[in-house]
């Protein structure tokens, strides 16, 4: 599983880029809202499009099962949390954190160093599922309590990440093929996003004290719930109803991946507590070094 590990560290050095960057004086908080801004609603649009537009998609009845397995991840997700909401009270972030992987930056490489290339394109649509479920749901989550936004608009779901999901999906099933120039762009954007996110995500870390991330038990209990329980569960759900072996493989370890940093970036457009959300991602990636090698061999063997 050296891959994983490849792709830890360089997802960590991007966040200590931006942890020095703050901490030195190069970036500021105004940078951190300006970039936010611009990957919410530029790169992260260009990266869903890229999905659909940078691959050759074979449009077959496999897509079907495919999209129902992303799906029922969500919902799978979105169960274990209401019941955990009985016993803890967790503020919407921490069901934003649950809900929400680093499919693009982890779960690429890791699935087609696991599985091969053509299932890049599995994960492509987890991604477009995801993110069509982050921009409305997850919305609705950090704006339902805000005052301002009490009396809830359909408008808001209107933002350029799921507008460019449907477009996506629009696509694929049109079997859309877009001039060299459209796919060059949305590739090179898209691009932005992982190295955008992290720096911004390490700038964040500036402001906190690294103390409050490794003795945080509710943090350490989150991460055990994200990162091998849900996993458990998905596969245990999942099984019944996915006959393929390897969707039900590649659904599961997906699902065990760590806090997507797409979730730090909404949060900080709708002003919830993004130093959280910083923590949960570095401690939630630092423990998948150890997770993901786990979640992989058990359904290899299960």
């Amino acid at each position: 599983m050296l891959i994983v590990f490849n792709q830890m560290i360089s997802l960590f050095l991007l966040m200590l880029t931006g942890y020095l960057a703050n901490r030195f004086g190069v970036i500021d908080k105004t940078f951190e809202s300006k970039v936010s801004r611009f990957i919410v609603n530029i790169s992260l649009p260009a990266t869903i499009l890229n999905a659909v537009t940078g691959s050759d998609m074979a449009h077959d009845q496999e897509m079907l099962p495919i999209f129902i397995a992303a799906a029922s991840i969500f919902l799978v997700a979105h169960v274990v949390c209401h019941f955990i909401q009985k016993i803890i009270c967790w503020n919407p972030t921490y069901e934003l954190m649950l809900n929400y992987s680093n499919l693009g930056f982890m779960g690429i490489p890791i699935i087609s160093t696991i599985y091969g290339g053509e299932y890049v394109l599995h994960v492509s649509i987890f991604m477009m599922t995801f993110n069509l479920s982050l921009f409305s749901y997850g919305v609705y989550l950090l704006s339902r309590d805000d005052a301002k936004n009490r009396h809830f608009s359909v408008k808001k779901l209107l933002s350029p990440g799921i507008l460019s999901a449907f477009l996506a999906i629009g696509i694929y099933l049109l079997d859309i093929h877009l001039p060299q120039h459209a796919v060059s762009l949305f590739s090179t954007v898209g691009a932005t996003t992982t190295p955008l996110a992290m720096i911004v995500i390490g700038s964040t870390l500036a402001g906190v004290r690294f103390s409050t991330v490794f003795t945080d038990r509710e943090l350490y209990l989150f991460s055990f719930l994200k990162l091998l329980v849900l996993p458990v569960i998905t596969f245990l759900v999942l099984r019944f109803f996915i006959r393929d072996r390897t969707l039900l493989e590649i659904s599961t370890i997906l699902s065990g991946c760590p806090i997507a940093g797409n979730v730090s970036m909404l949060c900080m457009e709708y002003n919830r507590d993004v130093t959280l959300v910083s923590r949960g991602i570095c401690i939630s990636t630092l423990l998948s070094m150890i997770s993901i090698p786990i979640v992989a061999a058990l359904v290899a063997v299960l």
